[in-house]
């Protein structure tokens, strides 16, 4: 062992001890005991070793107390000594002090000390200086003892994974040893590397797979998980494919977990998740490592994908993964999950929908319906008259079917009896069969919408066969006829009493001509019995037509008079021949290929159609917005007059009133000059008829004048009320036009009517609140009245004066301007007629306050909405793939279903 490690594990006082059977303590002692009686005594490497037992005894006082005056070469480990003695003392400021002063050019004890100062900081909770010291290390001596591990634990325990990750990876290049990469999947597998780029893991993943194949597939799933739902989920797919494509194994194993991640990655880029751009130079490379690391069916789907893709973006795969793919597509059976074409069609039709483009949505659900069905579609139809329901009753078993119906009909064996019709939304459940037939004959309520019903029956025909049978209005109704080639095979029936139309047999050669699987075979159905010779005759007409249309259709005979079970069993018997013979399944997936090609060369059509109407739609908004804001300009207007309107005859009232109180109290202060006797008490005589005075005005106020007031108010309420009726009226009109033009829509504008109430109730109280005070008419300090007074109290007693005094009062109140008494009483009369009156332009606003609110909430709306619009206008104009790149994604796929579906070469599958 070297001085260092020996002064590392504090087992420098073996090399004094050796050779000696005492116990080193004593060795040591004796040895101290001797060197002391030399003439220069060294008692330094003794006392450093004793420092070493007393530490191992953990004596920490005894060794602070040799190791403090140790000054020869041993001086800088006396030190670290010294603070690893402090340390476990708990002293840890103290231990710091001494670590840091430590001055050595001793690469091994700087990093002893280094590493007990990362220990001490971890002790005293300073993660900063602990992670600081740590990475130190590791930058200067990474392979010293076990820092690696140490530091490894150090990260994890403190969940600090960049680090954590950034030592992993550099260990990993620096020592390539394999628990370096298992520890970046422990990492990835709890999902905290998406943080980093993905080129950052480029050249561990890189070197892992020159060891380690298995290991490789690990850590490139692992963190491939990690970056799925990240913003650098598409630079992970380019970096990895790339490199992928760059890496040779000598012995490949078979891969387990890469063919499927790559696969997934192939879906999920084609589901219209992206732009084209964006994927197209990320595909070639996913589909070309799919093709290598693939096998069985796997392998024959990621070839149909290659080919499928070379198909819609030629020239951006290398031609020998082209020549692969096409050798393994005519070569290999092909396993088709008509499902998946099925979860195609959805796709199309949400994608569809999501984007307002209207499709025939009942018609995806009946593909949904029939087509992976395991039953065999029978759709059976006739013309007019053929008596073909009644045939369908018979086949089933039981009466179902009207002879009238405008509608599709699926017929079912079930258990019990069911009913429903199929909607947009979903199935609509129907209760009875009267209410079923109810439904038949309301076909007018519903215009041309296609109707479609399900009805389940106990049916032990149905049942055997394992048939379902469909029915819909022929030939005038071509709105069916899409539903009609979803069918395995078409029955049409012939009534033998009926002519036979050529235009039939052109309907049906059309249908053949679209649906070549679909089969056509004829029934001429006999409901009564007749002169056998005119029904041979006629039978023999009808089959030589069948001949010369159809010459490969079978022809059954059905007649409601001979045995139904031989008859019914002659038909089954041919059907299940023809149905074994056939290969139904890939006739259907062939089927739903072409189905789902019509949809999506439909919807590319209905491109400029939905720009078209985007475009209509946002003149109509614009329109509203200007006709509403015209509208609100109106109502502003209306406000204003009927606001000056009701306002000015308010007005009137208060003038009215003023003009009456200014005549008639002068009046009634004048005719109070009878109450003025020659007998009076002229001394009082100014007083009393003040009060007589006072009495007079009051009585006429509330007597007279109140109820006249009153009156005036309720009239001009009234009046008042035919304005407002007149401008509710006016909004009602100009909303019943809006809404003809607009029906989307309805706009209704009510005025507040609240505000007439309130009015009412206002009146009441303001005519029954009003006061007035009494007046001083005859006690102020008018000469004319001083004089009255004066005289009064003067020559009053006297009686030949008193008639003098009588004339002057009746001379006095005859010629009195009492206008300053009238006006007074005018100004208390009206002061809350004042506060009434400001009032009523608010209270009018408040009436027009809904009309206003609901005009402005719509233009604000529809301002949005016209700005919606106007930016997915923009965006088509400038990003037109915005519309076609789904589609174009869609038919990618569509694509790829058709590889597999090459003649000869299907082997279908349903889960």
């Amino acid at each position: 062992m070297t001085l260092e490690k020996k002064l590392i594990n504090k087992s420098y006082y073996e090399g004094l001890t050796m050779d000696r059977e005492e116990p080193p303590i004593e060795v040591l002692g004796q040895l101290y005991i001797a060197e002391q009686r030399k003439n220069v005594p060294d008692l330094t490497s003794i006392r450093f070793a004793q420092g070493e037992l007393y530490f191992l005894v953990h004596d920490y006082e005894s060794a602070i107390f040799k190791w403090e005056n140790i000054a020869n070469e041993l001086e800088p480990w006396a030190k670290k000594n010294l603070a690893d003695a402090y340390m476990e003392l708990g002293e840890l400021s103290t231990a710091e002090s001494i670590y840091k002063a430590v001055l050595s050019d001793s690469e091994l004890l700087n990093t002893e000390i280094s590493m007990q100062l990362f220990a001490l900081y971890i002790e005293k909770g300073n993660h900063d200086m602990a992670q600081h010291t740590i990475k130190s290390l590791l930058a200067t001596n990474p392979d010293y003892a076990n820092m690696t591990m140490l530091a490894k634990a150090y990260f994890e325990e403190n969940e600090n994974w960049e680090d954590a990750i950034e030592l992993a990876v550099n260990e990993g290049e620096r020592t390539n040893s394999l628990k370096w990469y298992e520890a970046l999947v422990q990492y990835a597998k709890i999902g905290v590397i998406a943080e980093h780029e993905p080129g950052y893991f480029m050249e561990s993943i890189r070197s892992v797979s020159e060891l380690d194949q298995r290991l490789f597939e690990k850590l490139s799933t692992a963190i491939w998980a990690n970056y799925e739902n990240s913003p650098f989920y598409l630079a992970w797919l380019r970096d990895f494919n790339q490199l992928f494509q760059q890496l040779h194994w000598e012995e490949v194993e078979e891969w387990k977990e890469l063919p499927e991640v790559l696969e997934n990655a192939y879906l999920h880029l084609i589901s219209s998740a992206y732009p084209i751009k964006e994927i197209r130079g990320l595909v070639p490379a996913i589909l070309s490592n799919l093709l290598v690391t693939a096998t069985n069916n796997r392998l024959i789907t990621a070839a149909s994908a290659v080919l499928a893709w070379n198909e819609m973006f030629p020239g951006t795969l290398a031609t020998d993964i082209i020549s692969t793919s096409e050798h393994l597509i005519n070569n290999a059976e092909a396993a088709v999950d008509l499902t998946e074409i099925m979860q195609l069609l959805e796709s199309i039709s949400n994608w569809a929908q999501n984007n307002d483009i209207i499709i025939d949505k009942k018609f995806s659900q009946k593909v949904v319906e029939q087509i992976p069905s395991e039953s065999h579609q029978l759709l059976i139809i006739g013309s007019p008259g053929s008596g073909v329901n009644s045939c369908i009753n018979e086949l089933v078993g039981e009466t179902l079917l009207s002879e009238d119906t405008n509608s599709l009909i699926s017929i079912q064996d079930q258990d019990y009896l069911e009913m429903a019709e199929v909607t947009e939304e979903g199935a609509r459940p129907i209760d009875t069969l009267s209410d079923f037939y109810e439904e038949q004959l309301s076909h007018a309520r519903y215009g041309e919408d296609t109707r479609i019903f399900h009805l389940y029956a106990p049916s032990a025909f149905l049942h055997e066969n394992n048939w379902a049978i469909t029915t819909l209005p022929f030939p005038h109704q071509e709105k069916y006829a899409d539903y009609a080639l979803l069918a395995d095979s078409l029955l049409f029936v012939i009534n033998e009493r009926s002519l036979f139309q050529s235009s039939d047999y052109e309907r049906l050669l059309d249908w053949k001509e679209k649906a070549p699987h679909l089969t056509i075979q004829f029934l001429i159905y006999a409901d009564e019995a007749e002169n056998e010779k005119v029904a041979t005759k006629r039978l023999q007409k009808a089959t030589a037509a069948i001949d010369q249309y159809f010459p490969n259709s079978a022809v059954f005979l059905y007649s409601k008079e001979n045995d139904r079970s031989i008859q019914l069993n002659d038909i089954s018997s041919f059907y299940r021949r023809h149905f074994a013979e056939r290969n139904l399944a890939e006739e259907r997936t062939v089927k739903s290929i072409a189905i789902v090609q019509d949809l999506l060369s439909s919807l590319f059509e209905k491109r400029l159609e939905m720009e078209e109407s985007l475009y209509t739609t946002l003149r109509m908004y614009e329109e509203i917005v200007s006709k509403l804001s015209g509208a609100n300009n109106q109502l502003s207007d209306i406000e204003v007059e009927k606001t000056r309107t009701i306002v000015n005859s308010f007005e009137d009232i208060k003038d009215t009133t003023t003009r009456e109180i200014m005549t008639e109290i002068p009046k009634i202060l004048r005719d109070c000059k009878d109450f003025v006797k020659e007998d009076s008490d002229f001394g009082k005589i100014h007083i009393e008829l003040n009060d007589k005075m006072n009495s007079e005005i009051d009585q006429y106020v509330h007597k007279t004048l109140l109820p006249k007031v009153y009156d005036r108010i309720n009239e001009w309420i009234r009046l008042s009320q035919e304005q407002l009726n007149e401008s509710q009226h006016f909004l009602n009109e100009l909303c019943e036009g809006f809404n003809g033009l607009y029906e989307e829509d309805q706009l209704t504008l009510q005025c507040d009517f609240s505000i007439l109430d309130d009015w009412k109730r206002d009146a009441r109280r303001l005519t029954n609140s009003i006061k007035i005070d009494k007046a001083n008419i005859l006690l102020r300090l008018k000469p004319s009245q001083v004089l009255l007074k004066s005289a009064g109290k003067l020559f009053g007693s006297i009686p030949q004066n008193k008639k003098m005094l009588h004339t002057r009062y009746h001379k006095y109140l005859e010629t009195e301007d009492f206008t300053e008494v009238a006006q007074n009483i005018v100004d208390a009369f009206l002061l809350q007629f004042d506060f009434y009156e400001n009032g009523l332009a608010g209270d009018i606003h408040i009436f027009f306050s809904n009309p206003y609110d609901v005009l402005q909430k719509t233009i604000e709306d529809k301002n949005v909405e016209i700005h919606e619009y106007q930016e997915l206008l923009e965006r088509l104009k400038n990003n037109p793939e915005m519309f076609h790149d789904p589609l174009r994604l869609f038919e990618l796929r569509l694509l790829q279903y058709d590889w597999l579906t090459s003649p000869g070469k299907l082997s279908y599958s349903k889960h």
